[in-house]
């Protein structure tokens, strides 16, 4: 007997470069398939790397430049969208980040959150996934993450909602990267209050179990070595920053748009000749910084670092993209194995896919 799936279809709002795309098309689940019906994002050159890597299959799917062209209840003049039942944001953070100013929904593109919740109203999906910096649940004292969560459970007909504090080295990358997720399902669905968070996942398992694994070993491009004359500026502690100044990390720090900036080391990721070049990755070498050869991250190890095929790093080049772009495309990006792990388990249980055995007992209590 043939096996009819449920076709889950997806819009992927604020999508960049396709980290929610890429998760998405990894998904081989039993009793449903993820298809692409609509994509947004303002950035072109995040359109250009995104379209890259569309398949033939998916080449209808509707794009739409400016998420203030999509029509709403507040927007009856503009684009309605193509049907889709899931919705994908992985919403500017910026004004929520340590990086930025942290004006939360007082900056314009905090603000873009209201944006979520006009299309959620309008066209009601039956689910959501949405991701954002971690720091977002500090800001004035948790109450803007109780508000923001508020928010989303009333939206149109209502939301079951679960809110998890992941980070990417617990699901399978070599990245100290803190998001929150927020997971929501039609209220009239027979789900109970709270899920517990996804299973982690071995990093020692993964593809790259350190980020020493990934470097790359030969022939970078001598532009990723740190100038001589901004070595100082990189590589010693200002009193007034918090965190250490190591260079030679096994896990990476979070990475940051930024990326071609020379921040100092306790902001990016450095790495030293003598390291990348070593046989034992969890060993931090003795180097003299004066005169060690020293490095930033190259755009491939970017990629890997966010759970992207390698392949994204060689279209970038055809494209033209200069490193400063990919840098930003990369560091704006969601991980791709923590956004699987996340839709994928938040799936199964919503459809009640007993087979996988990743799902887990509901719990009774809210959290």
């Amino acid at each position: 007997m043939k096996n009819n799936k449920e076709a889950i279809k997806y819009f992927d709002l604020f999508g960049g470069i396709g980290g929610f795309h890429q998760a998405a098309i990894s998904i081989k689940a039993k009793d449903y398939k993820l298809e692409h019906s609509v994509y947004c994002e303002i950035d072109p050159q995040a359109r250009l790397l995104y379209n890259e890597f569309i398949s033939k299959k998916d080449k209808n799917f509707q794009t739409i430049t400016d998420a203030k062209e999509i029509k709403t209840h507040k927007n009856i003049n503009g684009k309605e969208l193509k049907s889709f039942d899931l919705l994908f944001a992985g919403f500017p953070c910026q004004s929520f980040s340590n990086v930025g100013y942290r004006k939360g929904l007082n900056d314009e593109r905090g603000q873009l959150f209201y944006t979520i919740l006009d299309v959620l109203d309008y066209y009601k999906p039956k689910y959501f996934v949405l991701e954002n910096v971690q720091k977002l649940s500090t800001i004035k004292k948790g109450e803007l993450l109780e508000e923001m969560k508020s928010a989303l459970k009333s939206v149109g007909d209502g939301y079951k909602l679960y809110v998890w504090d992941l980070i990417s080295s617990d699901y399978g990358l070599p990245q100290k990267r803190k998001r929150l997720f927020f997971c929501g399902v039609k209220e009239n669905e027979n789900l109970p209050n709270f899920l517990n968070e996804p299973p982690k996942i071995e990093l020692e398992k993964s593809t790259y179990p350190t980020v020493w694994h990934l470097l790359e070993k030969n022939n970078v491009d001598e532009k990723h070595y740190i100038p001589s004359g901004t070595r100082k500026t990189v590589l010693y502690k200002n009193p007034k920053w918090q965190g250490d100044v190591n260079i030679d990390n096994h896990i990476a720090r979070p990475l940051t748009a930024s990326m071609s900036k020379w921040h100092r080391a306790n902001q990016d990721n450095y790495f030293s000749d003598t390291y990348i070049k070593s046989k034992n990755p969890l060993i931090r070498p003795n180097v003299d910084i004066e005169t060690e050869k020293i490095r930033r991250i190259t755009p491939l190890e970017g990629y890997r670092i966010q759970g992207f095929p390698d392949i994204f790093n060689e279209k970038a080049k055809e494209l033209g993209l200069s490193y400063s772009t990919q840098y930003r495309l990369i560091g704006n990006a969601v991980p791709v194995s923590l956004a699987k792990n996340v839709i994928e388990y938040f799936l199964d249980n919503c459809n009640g896919n007993k087979t996988n055995s990743r799902r887990v007992q509901f719990a009774s209590e809210c959290s």
